[in-house]
Parts: structure tokens; sequence; C-alpha cells
């Protein structure tokens, strides 16, 4: 599955992997500014993360802000794939 693959490539600690998990688990379309206010983050970090996620494919760009492609289950299942890598 492609955005398995991509959804791999992408450590557990970087903010582009927190900023993912909050768009999937909230479920809704956000802003960038949004997504910075609630995680603390840098707007330009935010921005600059949502470009990269939605250039692989993960987030989808819409008029009123973003959305993530991944489910919740898809961001578990990354971790447990992971695990079992260790």
């Amino acid at each position: 599955m492609k955005t398995e693959k991509k959804l791999d490539e992408i450590e557990p600690e970087t903010s582009a992997y927190k900023i993912l998990c909050h768009l999937a688990f909230r479920g809704s379309v956000l802003k960038p500014q949004e997504i910075a206010g609630e995680l603390g983050e840098n707007g330009s970090t935010v921005r600059a993360r949502l470009a990269e996620l939605k250039k692989q494919g993960l987030v989808e760009a819409r008029p009123e802000g973003y959305v993530a492609i991944v489910t919740p289950y898809d961001l578990i299942m990354k971790l447990y794939r992971d695990m079992d890598r260790k």
C-alpha cells in the first residue's frame, strides 16, 4: 500500500507526525494557524510540514484548511509496525 509506505517514512518524534496525528484524530478540516495554536507549534513550521505531508499524499488541502487522508487506525498500525522492526 502506497500510503502505508509513505507513513512509515515519518518518525513519530517529528512535528510532521504530530501534525498528522492531530488532523487524523480530530477528523475535521483545520487551518494551519489552528493547528499551530492547538499544538503549541510555530505557524511557519506547521505550514512547512503540511506542505511536505501534502506532497507525500498524506493530507489534502481544501479551501477551508487541511484534512488528513490517513485514519487514526493507520497511525496506530504504523506504531505497531515500528515496534516490530525494533
